[in-house]
């Protein structure tokens, strides 16, 4: 019995071993098949990420090398339109500019130096600064104020900065109407000793005349040699009056023709153009587009002033482009360019008279 008992407990137990067996491979079997299914779906997962994220970066590029080209095309018609964006919108920003470009200038090392705002109400192309009104003087002289307060702002290290204006009475004049609270100082060309043998700062002409031309050419020699900078500010010392002999036209033309221009605005009324020149860019002949009244096309760039004959000869050339129509015949001139023709005319005649 006890033999028998054991055989029978045996079998049981090898049974039960072998099912053991069966289950633990039957497993390993299911989870080695789990695991290789799995593996092959995050390949294929993988794959397809990976697929996508590349679609995504050319999509982008795509899309960033259309946007790149709208963008240049608006800054290309931003700029058409904007062809003239250097030119003062006013009287006020054409003396901020004015004084910004005569930083630069005095900054680069330059010691005489012109800036021209030849406003036509307060200015004439033969006898220069005009002042006939009571007001138009004051005008002038308030120009003169505006520029050198903004031209101490454009010097933030300090600038002791002197203004010259073309008589006593002026100068005292101008004052008593300022006050005290001025950062530049007030003088006058009939000062006895404008520049000290020790002086340090910057001397600015107001509207010097032709009178007051020896004082402004031995003050800026002498400047000159201790190395201060002098600035003529719509300067008449250019003018057609009478009586000056050729010995002092020549003095003064070789004077004037050593300064640098740091900026220049020169409008022309008689064809609707603006000569113009900001430091240190070279001097532009602007034209009002036919079609666009008010805004104006570069149409010529030079190193030196354009003036009389090739003056005429650049505005002519670009008026008779115009003159051509889309047929390629002559069309007729309007009024307008044929007051511009007479007024050129009439301009050079002047011009031949006062030389």
């Amino acid at each position: 019995y006890c033999t028998r008992h054991a055989r029978t407990k045996a079998e049981k137990m090898f049974s039960v071993v072998s099912a053991v067996r069966r289950t633990a491979a039957t497993s390993c079997s299911t989870s080695s098949s789990f695991g290789g299914h799995q593996k092959q779906l995050r390949r294929k997962t993988s794959t397809r990420l990976q697929a996508s994220k590349f679609e995504k970066i050319s999509s982008s590029s795509s899309e960033q090398s259309s946007s790149d080209d709208d963008k240049q095309r608006d800054d290309e018609k931003d700029e058409e339109e904007d062809g003239d964006k250097e030119l003062p919108n006013d009287l006020f920003d054409a003396v901020n500019t004015a004084a910004s470009a005569t930083s630069q200038a005095i900054s680069a090392g330059q010691l005489g130096i012109i800036v021209e705002l030849l406003i036509p109400e307060l200015w004439d192309p033969i006898s220069g600064n005009v002042m006939a009104n009571p007001g138009d003087q004051l005008k002038q002289w308030e120009i003169s104020r505006q520029f050198a307060q903004k031209l101490l702002e454009e010097r933030p290290e300090g600038l002791e900065l002197t203004v010259v204006f073309p008589d006593a009475g002026c100068a005292a004049l101008l004052k008593n109407r300022w006050g005290d609270e001025l950062k530049f100082k007030i003088a006058s060309a009939n000062d006895r000793m404008l520049v000290p043998d020790d002086y340090e700062g910057v001397l600015l002409f107001a509207a010097a005349d032709p009178i007051s031309l020896d004082v402004v050419v031995k003050s800026t020699k002498k400047a000159n040699e201790l190395q201060n900078p002098v600035i003529l500010l719509n300067p008449r010392l250019a003018s057609g009056d009478a009586g000056i002999g050729l010995t002092v036209r020549r003095w003064r033309d070789q004077f004037l023709g050593v300064m640098c221009v740091a900026y220049s605005l020169r409008p022309l009324p008689w064809c609707n153009g603006t000569v113009f020149k900001k430091f240190p860019g070279p001097w532009k002949l602007y034209i009002e587009k036919e079609n666009v009244p008010g805004r104006f096309e570069l149409v010529h760039e030079s190193n030196s002033r354009p003036a009389g004959d090739e003056l005429d000869d650049l505005v002519s050339e670009v008026y008779r482009g115009r003159d051509v129509g889309e047929d390629g015949e002559m069309r007729e001139k309007s009024a307008v360019e044929k007051l511009a023709g007479f007024a050129a005319s009439m301009a050079r005649f002047a011009k031949s008279l006062s030389n």
